[in-house]
């Protein structure tokens, strides 16, 4: 077996930058040792913090890390099988384990031996800003209390999203190439998508497009195909062959090397409706008030009322229109979507309202007219965005027009 498998990886150097600037987070807030549960789940986004710091992920794999104020950190990954790839992926962390009898079992026996019996544990995947219901189950964290009854579990809150919430030179690099996977995916979507070819067809075919370059999985591709669909994609495709003057729409979180961007398009298989065409326009409309308005410095939440006054100036509704965070995971910092305000508001408390260069967030624009076909059906437009020094600019470079096919 070869020493090195060639799959996207970060420097020393950016591990060293995440891992100084996690720890020295952890000595504010009184913390000994992290316990982060990169269990796979969403689309893998409840591995990002785990990943963050131990770059062991992808195709559903666990990674439970176990990182301490000082000293070599633990990753345990689901089955022995794998432990000895996983040391040959990636170059950060060389204590690569498999769990043993039961995950709090596993967890509570290294962290006897790192001696932190009677520690201050930061714990994600109980529940955070981001995520407040949790995903670890309540099962094991009950466990955990009882081994080890003198450890003082500590809300790890967002210590690590604020901090992921700017982008280093590296992490934009792999989101540029992921931004290329999802150009490349809807071109493939233009070239395949014809009358009489099965929406199953193209949705392969798109899938190839990423993963035949470097893509990986699980990502969110969600689909729709119909003469009128929903004004927001599906989940899924269907092994209906497509006929004229269908239209298609997706929404496409491209990954490779754990990090995620989206984009969105909307596709008609020979001329859209003038009603479409309208709802399309105010699509990229929007996107354009708001890119002239996002740069550093400037408030998020004046940028993103002014997009709102151009979709309601033109009398159309919302779907689903905001900003959301990417890099390991979708909905990072910084947030702020319509759809889902008052969840968002909280968000913006924390992150303070201002871009920052650096800031990597989706900009998607789902909207639908309701005086056409009684508001059920409508166009989607989205890239990701990224804010420089002097503004912002689009990682994505496929045509911004409403794709007409055939």
């Amino acid at each position: 077996m070869r020493d090195r498998l060639e799959l996207p990886r970060l420097s020393k150097a950016e591990r060293d930058r995440r891992w100084s600037t996690t720890r020295e987070q952890m000595r504010t807030r009184g913390i000994d040792c992290l316990v982060l549960w990169g269990w796979p789940a969403m689309w893998d986004f409840t591995t990002a913090n785990a990943r963050y710091l131990c770059p062991i992920g992808g195709n559903a794999e666990n990674n439970t890390l176990i990182f301490p104020l000082s000293g070599e950190p633990t990753s345990f990954v689901f089955m022995p099988t794998f432990v000895e790839y996983w040391k040959r992926a990636q170059d950060w962390v060389s204590d690569v384990r498999s769990r043993r009898g039961t995950w709090s079992d596993t967890v509570v026996g290294r962290l006897k031996e790192m001696g932190l019996e009677r520690a201050a544990i930061g714990m994600d995947g109980v529940a955070g800003p981001l995520d407040p219901d949790g995903w670890l189950p309540y099962s094991i964290f009950e466990s955990l209390k009882a081994s080890l009854p003198n450890v003082r579990f500590v809300e790890l809150g967002d210590l690590l999203e604020t901090t992921r919430a700017i982008k280093s030179d590296e992490e934009i690099a792999l989101l540029e190439k992921a931004s290329a996977l999802g150009d490349k995916m809807l071109q493939a979507c233009r070239d395949r998508a014809r009358p009489g070819v099965r929406e199953s067809e193209v949705y392969g075919h798109m899938m190839e497009a990423m993963l035949a370059d470097g893509g990986e999985e699980p990502t969110l591709f969600l689909w729709a195909c119909d003469r009128h669909p929903f004004p927001h994609p599906f989940r899924l495709p269907t092994t209906r062959p497509m006929e004229p003057r269908d239209v298609i729409t997706c929404e496409i979180h491209p990954k490779i090397g754990g990090y995620f961007t989206h984009v969105e398009r909307t596709f008609c298989l020979g001329e859209p409706d003038k009603e479409l065409q309208r709802i399309y326009d105010g699509c990229v409309a929007a996107f354009r008030r708001g890119m002239e308005l996002f740069g550093p410095g400037k408030s998020i939440v004046t940028a993103m009322d002014e997009v709102k006054r151009v979709i309601d100036d033109a009398g159309l509704g919302i779907c689903e229109t905001g900003i959301h965070g990417h890099g390991l995971a979708s909905l990072e910092y910084p947030r702020y979507r319509f759809h889902a305000l008052k969840a968002d508001q909280a968000a913006l408390a924390t992150i303070g309202d201002q871009f920052k260069t650096g800031m990597v967030f989706a900009f998607n624009i789902d909207l639908f007219d309701p005086k056409w076909h009684g508001g059920e059906t409508g166009a989607v437009f989205a890239d990701t965005v990224i804010i420089t020094d002097n503004g912002a600019r689009s990682l994505h470079s496929f045509s911004q027009d409403l794709q007409r096919i055939g």
